[in-house]
């Protein structure tokens, strides 16, 4: 089962449910750091309803595209 999304090629909350507690053991034994984002696209229904999921599909890869490529797994 893939831990991204399809679309966006994200890790997905599956990923996060799977790995969560062992982040957070490595986190507290001072060996790691985490961050963890959120994006909120204000108005994007209307993005859906006004051009179509198509589009809306289109403004979700061009959003991860810009700012997932900022950030670094370091596993």
């Amino acid at each position: 089962m893939a831990l991204t999304d399809g679309l966006t090629g994200l890790y997905d909350r599956r990923y996060l449910e799977a790995h969560l507690n062992g982040l957070i053991e490595r986190i507290a034994c001072g060996r790691r750091h985490l961050s963890f984002i959120m994006f909120d696209i204000d108005h994007f229904k209307k993005i859906n309803a006004t051009h179509g999921h198509a589009a809306g599909d289109e403004v979700l890869q061009e959003l991860c595209a810009r700012r997932g490529g900022q950030f670094r797994n370091r596993g």
